[in-house]
């Protein structure tokens, strides 16, 4: 604290450039800090002024460490951010506490490098980076990266030295860590160990096929199949019950615990449609639908793709339908790599239905992203690029099923 009035000459609107070039020299490189900074053009008052506190004339560039000790010397503060508050020039508080964060940032990414150097894996150093510019040490201090990296650490070693057979992703949370949830989709660690996979297993497998490929699954009866009339030709406990639901006109969910004790098998040449959503299936249920309907619910889920499998392993013929928007185009995509041939998703069909829309005074909602390739008709991707209208699936639901069945 300053114990002496300040002159009014170190209060002159003359000097406000040089206090606010020390203050900013402050606030960008920490009180700790000195340097120089730039003499303004003074007026001669100003001049005289600062000549008077310095006991020379000031050169071009000026040493803050001098006038840090010019002004504690004639009293007016214990150091030079107590001087320039005095001066009405105080340091930025923000600035002090984003030099902090800065700090503790850069403390957490060298305690992460540090944690990962003595990893066997030859892309541990590109994990760390991965995991810094993902966000994923954001408000953690050196402590907090290194017990990142530690549990990230013990997944790993869990995986490399067990055979999980495709583990419950929550029992391998509450063994490994004590906490079910610790793994769930979205927290901190399930994404620093989803990159971790990445680099492990491959960058082109999305997350749930990066976790499955490690053989950790959500679990075995949650996220089911839906199917509507599928013509199994077996005879397991689970066909009989397809039968019954089969007869009794419901629409069945199946879960990859059921599909994977019994597999099931139809006619070579069976069509079955698989949908995007819902209620396409509980349509084709309404209306009786002689004809097999599968929802992948979005993304599929393990169990539909495992249920897809055993169907092309009978040679059935897989055909896929879903929403024309960006995502649902993505996915009739990834189907379609899978196996399944596109029903009624080219760029004709894309076009009946904006025509359809606009014929019943329909107003579409719009797309801004792009769509990406479409391989089984690039005119689709042209049209939907041109266009951006989404069409879901609900809107032409009875030209969808009608034609197929």
């Amino acid at each position: 604290m300053n114990s002496r009035p300040v002159p009014e000459s170190l209060l002159s609107t003359g000097l406000a450039e040089l206090w606010s070039a020390a203050r900013h020299r402050l606030d960008r490189y920490g009180p700790q800090r000195r340097g120089f900074v730039a003499t303004p053009t003074l007026d001669p008052g100003s001049t005289l002024a600062l000549e008077s506190l310095l006991g020379r004339r000031p050169a071009k560039r000026l040493d803050l460490q001098e006038l840090e000790a010019a002004l504690v010397a004639r009293g007016i503060g214990s150091d030079l951010c107590d001087s320039l508050t005095c001066l009405g020039y105080p340091p930025s508080a923000d600035a002090a506490r984003r030099r902090s964060d800065r700090g503790r940032a850069q403390e957490a990414r060298e305690s992460l490098h540090s944690a990962v150097s003595t990893w066997h894996e030859p892309w541990a150093t590109a994990w760390s980076d991965a995991v810094a510019r993902a966000g994923l040490l954001r408000n953690f201090d050196g402590d907090g990266a290194a017990r990142l990296a530690s549990d990230v650490r013990r997944l790993l070693d869990h995986l490399d030295h067990t055979q999980p057979s495709a583990s419950s992703r929550t029992e391998i949370a509450a063994t490994l860590y004590g906490s079910a949830h610790a793994l769930d989709p979205g927290t901190r660690l399930a994404s620093a160990v989803t990159h971790a996979l990445r680099h492990r297993n491959g960058p082109l497998l999305n997350e749930r096929e990066l976790w499955e490929a490690a053989g950790v699954l959500s679990d075995r009866v949650s996220a089911p199949a839906l199917v509507w009339w599928l013509p199994v030709d077996g005879a397991s406990p689970l066909d009989l019950h397809i039968r019954f639901a089969l007869h009794a006109g419901l629409p069945l969910h199946l879960s990859l615990f059921a599909l994977r004790q019994h597999p099931i098998s139809v006619d070579a040449g069976t069509p079955v449609l698989v949908v995007e959503n819902p209620r396409l299936v509980e349509a084709a249920a309404e209306r009786s639908l002689p004809a097999c309907v599968i929802s992948s619910n979005g993304d599929p889920s393990t169990a539909v793709t495992t249920l897809l499998r055993q169907l092309q392993q009978a040679d059935a013929s897989l055909w896929y339908h879903g929403d024309f928007d960006s995502p649902g185009i993505a996915i009739c995509r990834r189907m379609h790599e899978f196996g399944c041939s596109p029903w009624m998703m080219d760029a004709r069909d894309y076009a009946d239905a904006i025509r359809q829309a606009e014929e019943s005074d329909v107003l579409l909602m719009s797309d801004h992203k792009e769509c990406g390739p479409t391989p089984w008709d690039p005119k689709l991707q042209a049209a939907f690029d041109h266009h951006r209208l989404i069409i879901h699936e609900e809107f032409v639901l009875d030209g969808v099923l009608n034609q197929f069945g």
